[in-house]
């Protein structure tokens, strides 16, 4: 026994070997460990990721609400509608209402309007009501429709209030933008009541003419928002002439009230807003880079006609972007489904980029990023939010595509 231990002693490789395969032994065993760690926090349906997406949820609201005096401080109450209810007094008294100094004018209710002429008519009445009741009402509606536009994504309630306050939402509610209600509109048209996540409506033929109206309003008053009936023609040919038939005979019948040549002066002054040193035109890509308007106009077309499957219309929404020539805060709004169909522990801190006053760059990285997982989410179901949509499209659904996330895939990818 003692030369057996003498030997052994004497021996340098044995420990090390033996304390080699040991620290192996402990490096896999701790790897083994926190694998199954990371494959309980990615399980969306586990304890594990539901603290920690409430965590982010709490720390993000906390930060969008801590915001929202920022926002009220910069962008004025209701001067989305002040701006068009003053061109409606303008062509009422037989003024200009697209002049070439209005492009010159920064800030404040006397900024150009862009908006049809056809729309003219219908709010020269409502210029002449008290303007601050005017406002608030619509302000109010705004407010609901936007409500609204949360639950039919999914969105639940509590969460509601956090969201209205996120700055594409924010801005568009202070200002009362347009944009809040042809993003319902767009929402209303596509998707249907659903849990934690939108879900793709059946484009059925018995409501051709809701869904081509609707379909064709997202467009009506920007025009570069005209997609989704491109997106729609493809699908219920139909529906998308129904939808645009009724805009035309609206446009046709003010026609006798506003005259043809209007119509040029509108175009001319859309024609100035799209020069890239218009300072106010927004953040749009291809103003900063020095690139034609037409290139992502066509790109936002192509996308529209050619994409399928489960998350068609959240691409709608992204080509709706890319296809805007004046990108705002409140353009972003078209984001909002693809962000809700990616799963929220990485939806929610992209959703921080947004935060603070027109920082571009972080809003087309938050972009990028979206539209990289959305991809992504195709080949790593584990990317996408649960519920984001139904396990197994219906068939009579001409938009619907392969199956979407379920648990077995996240835990898998996972570990």
């Amino acid at each position: 026994m003692t030369e057996g231990r003498a030997a052994e002693m004497d021996s340098p490789m044995k420990p090390a070997g033996t304390g080699a395969r040991r620290a192996a032994a402990r490096v896999r065993d701790l790897l083994r460990r926190g694998g199954s760690w990371a494959a309980r926090l990615m399980d969306q349906r586990g304890t594990a990721n539901r603290l920690l997406t409430i965590v982010l949820a709490i720390i993000a609201g906390g930060l969008v609400l801590a915001g929202v005096p920022e926002l009220r401080a910069v962008f004025p109450s209701g001067i989305d509608l002040e701006i068009p209810l003053r061109a409606a007094t303008h062509w009422s008294t037989g003024a200009a209402v697209y002049p070439a100094w209005a492009m010159q004018v920064q800030s404040g209710p006397d900024l150009p309007y862009l908006y049809p002429p056809f729309l003219l008519p219908m709010l020269s009445p409502i210029a002449s009501l008290p303007r601050q009741a005017v406002i608030d009402v619509w302000l109010i509606a705004c407010l609901l429709a936007a409500v609204w536009t949360c639950r039919r994504l999914g969105i639940p309630w509590i969460a509601v209030p956090f969201l209205l306050a996120w700055p594409p939402f924010g801005e568009g509610l202070i200002v009362g933008n347009v944009q809040i209600l042809l993003f319902a509109a767009l929402v209303a048209a596509f998707y249907e009541p659903g849990d934690l996540a939108p879900r793709q409506r059946e484009l059925l033929p018995g409501r051709d003419l809701q869904t081509g109206l609707l379909a064709a309003l997202v467009g009506a008053l920007k025009f570069t928002q005209g997609l989704p009936v491109l997106y729609l023609a493809r699908r219920r040919f139909r529906a998308a002439v129904l939808g645009v038939a009724v805009v035309g005979v609206v446009a046709l019948a003010t026609l006798p009230f506003t005259g043809l040549p209007i119509y040029g002066d509108w175009l001319m002054q859309l024609e100035r807003a799209a020069d890239p040193a218009w300072t106010i035109g927004g953040v749009a890509l291809e103003h900063r880079f020095g690139i034609p308007d037409a290139i992502p106009i066509a790109i936002g077309i192509l996308l529209a006609l050619s994409v399928r499957g489960r998350d068609s219309v959240a691409w709608l929404g992204i080509a709706l972007i890319v296809a805007t020539p004046t990108v705002h805060g409140y353009t972003f709004l078209f984001l909002l489904p693809a962000m809700l169909t990616i799963r929220r522990d990485i939806a929610i801190p992209i959703g921080l980029l947004f935060l603070g006053i027109y920082h571009g760059f972080a809003w087309w990285l938050a972009f990028l990023l979206v539209a990289w997982l959305l991809v992504a989410s195709t080949r790593w179901p584990w990317l996408r939010a649960v519920g984001a949509p139904a396990s197994h499209p219906r068939p009579s659904d001409p938009s619907a595509g392969d199956p979407s996330n379920d648990l077995s895939g996240q835990a898998e990818a996972a570990t």
